[in-house]
């Protein structure tokens, strides 16, 4: 962490409220402590392809480090949840960016060996407070496909059964010989394309019918209580999903509907519109599903900086605060390749590694948005260019406030708090010289929050709320 901010600098700037004003209308409104939206199931990212070898390959100082960056919640991000790959046993790739081994290489043949890297990530952040591990499979095994292979084609609907039965056995070999428990696992990564690495393609009908026909008795019969996420194509849209939710027979084991934020930009455009990436599930949110974005990066080489951080902020806000969703996940927690696709890049050759922005601005989040948290409605009306989100944890009794600023000025914030009070908040920021640094506590008077926002920067406040 760098960038700690000396006390006369933060009072100074906080003497700067009056000027602010001056200039630009306050961020004002409300937060409604007993009125509750969605719960947040937490903030992630994947190591797959190799990624955690790789990391695992490096030394031991470094490598707690990094695992500290993603995972802690004192020293790091505190990324709650990890997403892996279930191995396919393809053979294409390297040993640094590759497919892992399949369970089940051959039918009836089953393999508990060769996801050692996976396993150990899952342990470390595990270690560091991370609490739920999910599983999504790229392709199933080549012996399952109608092409014969695990790059393209489609699951052949001879094997529909033997892929649930497949399905079942991993969540349950996992708790077995690993002492996992998957939190949640996924047929299907990005069903709508076909690419020269792992993949499948899968229609919404074809999805249904495996739901229905096989899934759901497969696990019921097996007591299999992993939850089912269905979708996860490339895009922004929960049209995957749509047949398997207008089934009442289907419905109800759809746990967790999931997308990717992922766009068609023709090129590198390094901050696309929102609306791009973000929009409203209509029939999951109509059904009250979960919904998780589980996978968005973005293209091209990267962008040192605050910008880009406060890009991907503002993404999280609109996916939780005006889409509904209740877990986020970045693409790779690590990777090796120089681009905007992972949130700590390594050097294999150098061993060393660079740490992108964007990793604090999403621990602004993860850090303090935690499993079990639930989003508080509020009617804050933002100055343009400041975004204002309210969690609460009832457990703790713990509020979270996390706002963006991406003017370039200082924006003034005053926002009161209903039904509940607190003496003072902690603040935790993020800017172009700060990474999740703690600031001094600011006391509130008449349960309102009234501060600063410094410019271009991500702050995080959290308060004790007493019992009534």
């Amino acid at each position: 962490m760098n960038g700690e901010l000396d006390r006369r600098d933060f009072l100074k700037l906080a003497a700067m409220a009056p000027l602010a004003c001056a200039v630009a209308p306050r961020s004002a409104g409300t937060i409604y402590w007993m009125r509750t939206a969605q719960q947040i199931d937490g903030f992630g990212a994947s190591a797959a392809f190799h990624m955690a070898q790789n990391l695992r390959n490096f030394p031991d100082g470094s490598r707690n480090q990094i695992l500290d960056l993603l995972f802690s919640r004192s020293r790091g991000a505190g990324l709650s949840i990890v997403r892996n790959i279930v191995g396919d046993g393809g053979s294409w790739g390297t040993p640094q960016n590759g497919p892992t081994p399949s369970i089940e290489p051959q039918e009836g043949v089953w393999n508990w060996a060769g996801d050692e890297e996976q396993i150990w990530f899952m342990q470390e952040a595990a270690a560091r407070g991370c609490t739920r591990y999910i599983s999504t499979v790229w392709s199933p095994p080549a012996w399952m496909k109608t092409n014969g292979d695990v790059i393209q084609g489609s699951l052949r609907s001879d094997k529909y059964q033997a892929f649930a039965d497949y399905l079942s056995r991993y969540v349950r070999g996992y708790r077995e010989h690993h002492g996992i428990d998957i939190y949640a696992i996924s047929p299907s990564n990005e069903p709508d394309i076909t690419v020269k690495y792992s993949s499948c393609w899968w229609t919404g009908e074809q999805f249904h019918t495996f739901v229905k026909d096989a899934l759901i008795p497969t696990f019921a019969r097996d007591n299999v209580t992993a939850k089912l996420i269905l979708g996860e194509h490339s895009h922004w849209t929960e049209d995957p999903v749509l047949p398997s939710l207008d089934d009442p027979a289907t419905e109800p084991r759809v746990d967790i509907v999931a997308a990717h934020a992922y766009i068609d930009a023709g090129g590198h455009i390094p901050f696309v519109p929102l609306s791009m990436r973000t929009g409203s599930f209509v029939e999951s949110r109509k059904l009250k599903k979960t919904i998780w974005q589980t996978e968005v990066g973005g293209g091209g080489p990267e962008i040192p900086g605050i910008r880009d951080a406060l890009y991907w902020a503002k993404v999280i806000h609109t996916h939780i605060a005006e889409d509904g969703v209740s877990a986020w996940f970045f693409w790779w927690a690590v990777n090796t390749r120089d681009n905007r696709g992972a949130l700590i890049h390594l050097d294999l050759e150098k061993q060393t590694f660079i740490v992108a922005n964007r990793l604090y601005a999403i621990g602004n989040f993860s850090r303090f948005v935690r499993p079990g948290c639930v989003r508080l409605e509020t009617d804050i009306d933002p100055t343009p260019g400041v975004l204002v989100s309210a969690f609460k944890d009832d457990a703790s009794r713990t509020l979270v406030v996390v706002a963006i600023n991406e003017n370039d000025d200082a924006r003034p914030l005053e926002v009161h708090l209903d039904s509940a009070s607190a003496s003072s908040v902690s603040l935790f920021r993020t800017s172009e010289t700060e990474s999740l640094v703690a600031l001094p506590d600011l006391p509130i008077a008449g349960n309102t929050l009234k501060t600063p926002l410094a410019p271009a920067c991500v702050t995080t406040f959290v308060a004790a709320i007493p019992a009534p």
